[in-house]
């Protein structure tokens, strides 16, 4: 009742006032509400920076690249001599044993220039054997006429006559015989030819691409045709993959390399770094006048179960290190600094904060790059320490000298 009176009473007095001190009022009250939820309600100062802390982890440096995936060993075959393929005898992944017939080539041409090369070789034989008498008759009068002449039976222009008639049939002697040599060497060379009529395999391998097909018509010049490319050994296979040169000094021989391929979306499958080339190639960018240079590692996988074809592109992931319990950050706190920072660093570092501090940088050595943390190798930083990674009221910005994480560091 008491409480009924006093509001009773109040918004009596109220009432009663003129209108502009009723205003007077009002204006008071809604201010005096407007400070006392300022002052007493209001809702906390958002922070100004988002931070992250600084822990020690496990850490894989990885160098990721693609490449084909290729048999180990391949052996091309070719046609040695010109003429129509008149049968083929293997198909796209037929077994071949060494020495299988693969092919036939049209023989006609090449068996006639055989057959002329052996009448060649018959005629230069009976002419070495003609060749032959003459010189043993005409070393024989000469000797004859050697003795006469000793002895004064005849004058010394008929022993010269014998003795030019010797060296014209020795000369002619030697003559047939290079002639033998050079038919014997046709003859052989013919056969051959002949013999490379009939293609034949030259390993135990398998056919992986066939590029004649029959009744097409092949010339040998300085350049040998392909007509099959055989794979000696399909369930040990390479990878070829291309690496930048900032990332090659990380790759070692007998480094565990992962990799996937699109027709096997949901599998991972592992090789092993067997060599690291050191040919290159350089290739120049269309957007600039810089130069791109790529090693070839190769990495050798098991294909035991023949699920990898020859032509398959492997997505490769290289793992060159893997350190434990280490300082990790964030890669965000590596790229950050201040908006209201107008210096440029040389050093790579990172921006701490502390409770009741400005922010300060401190300069810092880096490691192994992740994904998404980095190694902290040197620095006056410990674990639990807070870094900042970004502005809560404003784009971060990247200052001069903070490594790209994946990338080189300058």
């Amino acid at each position: 009742m008491k409480k009924e009176n006093l509001f009773k009473r109040i918004w009596k007095k109220f009432t009663s006032l003129s209108w502009w001190k009723k205003l007077l009022l009002l204006a008071v009250i809604l201010i005096a509400a407007y400070f006392v939820k300022a002052h007493f309600f209001a809702a906390p100062k958002a922070p100004q920076f988002r931070t992250a802390k600084i822990k020690k982890g496990d850490i894989v440096e990885l160098v990721e690249a693609s490449g084909p995936i290729n048999p180990v060993n391949t052996t091309t075959v070719g046609a040695l001599v010109s003429g129509e393929i008149l049968k083929i005898l293997v198909d796209y992944n037929t077994p071949v044993k060494k020495g299988d017939l693969m092919a036939v080539i049209d023989p006609t041409q090449v068996q006639a220039d055989y057959n002329q090369a052996v009448a060649s070789l018959s005629s230069a034989k009976e002419s070495l054997a003609a060749a032959k008498i003459s010189y043993d008759l005409a070393k024989l009068n000469r000797s004859r006429y050697q003795e006469l002449y000793a002895k004064e039976y005849v004058s010394k222009s008929s022993l010269e006559e014998y003795e030019l008639a010797y060296v014209n049939a020795k000369s002619a002697l030697n003559s047939a015989e290079s002639s033998v040599i050079q038919a014997q060497a046709r003859l052989d060379s013919a056969k051959k030819d002949l013999d490379n009529t009939q293609i034949i395999s030259p390993i135990d391998g398998m056919v992986l691409s066939k590029s004649v097909s029959e009744g097409q018509s092949l010339t040998s010049g300085f350049s040998t045709p392909e007509l099959f490319v055989l794979a000696q050994d399909l369930t040990k296979m390479q990878i070829e993959a291309k690496v930048s040169e900032a990332d090659v000094v990380k790759i070692k021989e007998g480094q565990t390399a992962d990799f996937t391929l699109d027709g096997y979306p949901d599998e991972k499958f592992q090789g092993t770094v067997r060599q690291v080339r050191t040919n290159y190639v350089s290739t120049s960018s269309n957007s600039s006048s810089s130069s791109n240079t790529t090693y070839t590692v190769v990495i050798d996988v098991d294909n035991e179960n023949g699920k990898f074809m020859p032509g398959m592109t492997a997505t490769i992931t290289i793992r060159t290190q893997d350190k434990k319990d280490v300082l990790l950050v964030p890669n965000e706190a590596l790229r950050f600094s201040p908006s209201s920072n107008m210096e440029k660093y040389t050093t790579t570092g990172l921006w701490l904060l502390e409770p009741g501090k400005e922010p300060h940088r401190v300069d810092v050595k880096i490691g192994i790059i992740g994904s998404d943390k980095t190694e902290i190798t040197e620095g006056d930083v410990k674990d639990g320490d807070r870094v900042i990674v970004r502005e809560n009221n404003t784009a971060a910005q990247v200052s001069s000298g903070m490594p790209r994480p994946g990338g080189r560091r300058r």
